[in-house]
């Protein structure tokens, strides 16, 4: 059934925009699903942003600009459409009848927004019902793929979604999976000097031992996916932003019960948005209550 829902891709008129666009029909192809892409003229320019319009704004010209772009790369099933309204809210409305949600990192006209202007920052935050992929301006389309799709993994339930939809992705592109689990040592353990035993490190045996048993039932049920993990003492984003640079996906859980996904618009996926080298998928769990997006501070 998934399969048939669309991947819903959100356009702007920006090189961001058409960015977000080829990577959303590459994994609609991957995927072997149809494409929806949607331009958003809001109803409301941002004024005090100083965002003047010129004048009317039909959306012909997005909608040439994107049906060019996937022209280009030999995309064919996919359909464009201009709606009103505000960007995020339009997009949040339509992904409860899709499979993905993906935006780019950063927009202008119909897309800028608050004061760190984005709807990706707003869609991550909200998006409930689906993946959110958010497709940084760094990305490079026509680059080798690493075959890589790093996984952020906190041992905890709701971290099982982001789990699966990295394995499945994993399963249907040949991709290795990467499970990485970060521990702030300061926070975690008392100072080494004060051990018996000063050449044991404790955190690297919990961290080994909860990967092995998270990921466990995973590589049981695709054992053709190649599987590596990796316990690491830094800041999660640090550790993931890192591993962006050799990584096709990063995907995280949108909550959890460590700082890889902590509170629902946290520090480690706002800091991804800004900081990975490739696209960041923001999983959340099905039962995460949906905030309206006035209430989308950030923490």
């Amino acid at each position: 059934m998934a399969a048939e829902l669309p991947v819903l891709v959100g356009i702007d008129g920006s090189r961001d925009g058409l960015i977000a666009l080829t990577w959303a029909a590459g994994y609609a192809a991957v995927r072997r699903a149809p494409l929806h892409a949607v331009y958003v003229v809001d109803d409301q320019p941002q004024v005090a942003a100083g965002y003047l319009p010129d004048g009317p704004d039909d959306g012909s010209e997005v909608l040439d600009d994107s049906l060019q772009e996937l022209d280009r790369i030999g995309f064919r099933a996919g359909t464009l459409e201009v709606r009103h309204g505000h960007p995020a809210q339009v997009l949040l409305d339509l992904s409860e009848h899709s499979q993905a949600l993906v935006v780019g990192r950063r927009g202008m006209g119909g897309f800028a927004e608050l004061v760190l202007g984005s709807t990706s920052q707003v869609c991550t935050a909200l998006a409930t019902h689906v993946p959110l992929i958010v497709v940084p301006d760094v990305w490079q389309p026509a680059a080798p793929a690493h075959q890589r799709i790093v996984v952020g993994v906190d041992g905890s339930v709701e971290g099982q979604d982001a789990l699966r939809f990295a394995f499945e992705l994993a399963h249907v592109t040949g991709a290795e999976i990467l499970g990485v689990h970060a521990i702030e040592l300061r926070e975690t353990y008392p100072d080494p000097n004060n051990w018996f035993d000063p050449t044991r490190r404790p955190w690297v045996d919990a961290a080994d031992e909860l990967l092995m048993e998270t990921l466990a039932g995973w590589t049981a049920k695709y054992p053709d996916v190649s599987v590596q993990h990796r316990g690491v003492t830094d800041h999660p984003v640090l550790v993931l932003a890192r591993e962006s640079h050799d990584a096709d996906l990063v995907v995280v859980g949108g909550v959890g019960r460590t700082a890889f996904s902590e509170l629902r618009m946290g520090s480690v996926a706002r800091g991804l948005l800004y900081h990975s080298h490739c696209p960041v998928a923001v999983v959340h769990h099905p039962e995460t209550p949906r905030f309206p997006a006035t209430s989308g501070g950030t923490q």
